[in-house]
């Protein structure tokens, strides 16, 4: 049997009080148990002054010391046919007499607990207490859109939520990240705290929240830059396909720039897709030499073995620091071919589209636009340790460098030196590297 009533229950409950019913004798019509129906008329009954009460009755004095009054021409009214007489008979009095306590009915404070059914309520002048069917209802529903949109937490409560949760938000984490490192010291999910969040109780604000943020148009493209095409034969992405040979087990690393102002460093960009792990190497410009170069300094670290386990397979695009493969793929000092390069189709970064997303979590650190020329590989490598430490979750917040470890382990980690940051320390904003 329900407990939530409706209108109509409610109108039912309304006659039935009219009518001089009992709550046992309401409930039975509606169906429902004998206390629903007495916490309905206590809880959604209305008071209406007396001042309000449309009563017929001549007398109008509700003051409880009425019948024994013996005050005359209380009121100073020169119009007051009644100056010359007790004012027992009438209420002007109560506005303004010292003496004055208001007659409460005692019939209220028992059931039926309103005045609906009472015999006197016409010619009765004192206040009330009524049931109405319409403004019950209103009233439940009310109470019940407060309580899905109100908040559950003290004040005690929300103060640690938002000690907790602001500084990391501010840092550039995400809501679900900062619940999955710190669900021992959080009572609410994810949605509460976006919630939190629009409503404003929080110390960090919407915009602290990366994905929140506006992206500026699309600049026009500048001149295209002519790249001999030949170096580009056997390394089309249908190459890429027909070398993969459907196989999710062969490691693939995904190569792309990022950018700072124009002419100035950039940064060469290297994912390993099967852990999300992003290496990042400062350039001072954006030439194949430099690209070159890069890969030659990873041999040196890793040495044979390791390199072409990590690196025998690299999918870029078509930029014209790419244009020299060779020196990639192959070791000019022992002439071992030791990885393929291939290139996606024109137009189709979403080919290597795990590159590009992450570089959002580069962008937290270094906005479009923003100039590389003061950075060093110092800088780089603290960036890009914050963000291999962040957890994600495909990987059930574990991190890319958890991930890589796994495979690789950590001492191939050290050698390429990645270091781990601990999920509270993870910063993700500009601020990383003011320090």
């Amino acid at each position: 049997m329900g407990k939530h009533l409706n209108l109509n229950d409610r109108t039912e409950i309304q006659i039935g009080l009219k009518e001089g019913k009992t709550f046992t004798e309401i409930a039975t019509r509606i169906g429902k148990g004998k206390s629903t129906v007495s916490r309905e008329v206590l809880a959604r009954r209305h008071f209406v002054h007396y001042k309000d009460a449309a009563a017929t009755s001549q007398i109008n004095n509700v003051c409880i010391h009425r019948l024994k009054c013996d005050i005359k021409g209380n009121c100073k009214s020169p119009t007051c046919f009644k100056r010359s007489r007790n004012c027992k008979l009438c209420g002007k009095c109560n506005d303004f007499c010292r003496s004055f306590e208001e007659e409460a009915c005692m019939k209220t404070g028992k059931a039926p607990f309103v005045c609906n059914g009472c015999g006197k309520k016409p010619k009765c002048a004192l206040s009330k207490w009524l049931y109405d069917a319409k403004t019950a209802e209103g009233s439940y529903r009310s109470t019940l859109s407060g309580s899905r949109s109100g908040i559950s937490l003290s004040d005690a409560e929300l103060g640690h939520l938002d000690k907790t949760v602001s500084p990391l938000l501010k840092k550039g984490q995400s809501v679900r990240y900062v619940c999955s490192h710190k669900r021992d010291e959080i009572s609410v999910s994810d949605k509460t705290i976006y919630k939190y969040l629009r409503m404003g109780l929080l110390g960090a604000g919407l915009f602290d929240l990366k994905r929140t943020v506006q992206r500026k148009a699309r600049k026009k493209a500048g001149p295209v830059k002519l790249v001999d095409q030949k170096c580009r034969v056997g390394r089309l992405y249908e190459d890429f396909k027909e070398h993969m040979g459907g196989s999710a087990d062969r490691a693939v690393v995904e190569m792309d720039t990022v950018e700072g102002k124009k002419g100035g460093k950039v940064i060469l960009t290297l994912l390993f897709k099967n852990c999300n792990l992003q290496l990042g190497f400062l350039r001072g410009h954006n030439d194949a030499a430099s690209v070159s170069g890069t890969f030659r300094k990873l041999r040196d670290v890793l040495g044979p073995e390791e390199y072409v386990k990590l690196f025998s397979t690299v999918l870029t695009d078509r930029g014209t620091e790419f244009s020299d493969p060779e020196k990639i793929e192959v070791d000019f000092e022992t002439g071992e071919i030791q990885g393929k390069v291939f290139y996606c189709d024109p137009q189709n970064t979403n080919q290597k589209s795990r590159c590009e997303r992450n570089h959002e979590f580069i962008r937290y650190v270094v906005p479009k636009g923003a100039s590389l020329d003061g950075f060093t590989q110092g800088d780089v490598d603290t960036m890009m340790n914050h963000v291999n430490s962040y957890g994600r979750e495909k990987y059930n917040f574990k991190s890319p460098l958890d991930m890589f470890e796994g495979m690789y382990g950590a001492e191939t980690a050290k050698k390429l030196g990645v270091e781990r940051i601990p999920p509270e320390d993870v910063c993700l904003t500009p601020e990383l590297l003011k320090k």
